[in-house]
This record gives C-alpha cells, sequence and structure tokens, in this order.
C-alpha cells in the first residue's frame, strides 16, 4: 500500500470518465473515504483511506502553489475553495480530469 498507489488510481480517474463516475457514487456513502478505498481496490490499487487523503492533501497543496501563482482554471479554483472531503475529491478529479484533455489538445 502507498501514496504512490493512491496517486495513480488518481491519475487513472482523470483519463476515465466511468472510473470518475464510480469515484463519484462511492463519494455518496456515508464512509465516502473507505468506501472509494474499496472501489481503488476493485480496480487493483491497494491503499489505505490515509494514503489516499494524504495524496489528495499533497494535490490541493499543488492547486493552492499554482493558485498563488496564478495558474489554476476555474475548476482548480473551485478545488480549492473547496468544501469537506467529497468537495475536495471531486475537485481534484475534475480539475485532473481537466488538465488530462487540456495536455492532449
Amino acid at each position: 500500500m502507498s501514496t504512490e498507489s493512491a496517486k495513480q488510481f488518481l491519475d487513472k480517474a482523470g483519463e476515465d470518465e466511468q472510473l470518475a463516475q464510480e469515484i463519484a457514487k462511492a463519494m455518496e456513502a456515508e464512509n465516502d473515504r473507505q468506501a472509494v478505498t474499496e472501489l481503488a481496490a476493485t480496480k487493483g490499487y491497494q491503499f489505505t483511506s490515509d494514503e489516499l487523503w494524504a495524496e489528495i492533501q499533497n494535490r490541493q497543496n499543488e492547486l493552492q502553489q499554482r493558485q498563488d501563482s496564478g495558474e489554476l482554471s476555474e475548476e482548480e479554483l473551485e478545488a480549492v475553495a473547496g468544501g469537506g472531503w467529497s468537495a475536495i475529491i471531486t475537485a481534484t478529479v475534475n480539475a485532473t480530469i481537466q488538465a488530462t484533455k487540456q495536455a492532449k489538445w
């Protein structure tokens, strides 16, 4: 288990709209972090909910740094302004998807 696996899972969600939708559905669970972690396990990714949270916080910090330098899209701005866990992961996944799409153009 590792934050590297959590990173790979979130990166994959940025490329795979179906997976992003599955994550959104998992976040509706009462224990959303655990539900997302269990979803990841079914996809072959092994990490704890704490490792997932650590990676999300890392991405949040990166977004903050980009905000401070004036490099954020609207989706990324929403992620930084975010709210609770669900808002943060949703915005993070959405920002990852957006960045992936922009990189492909």
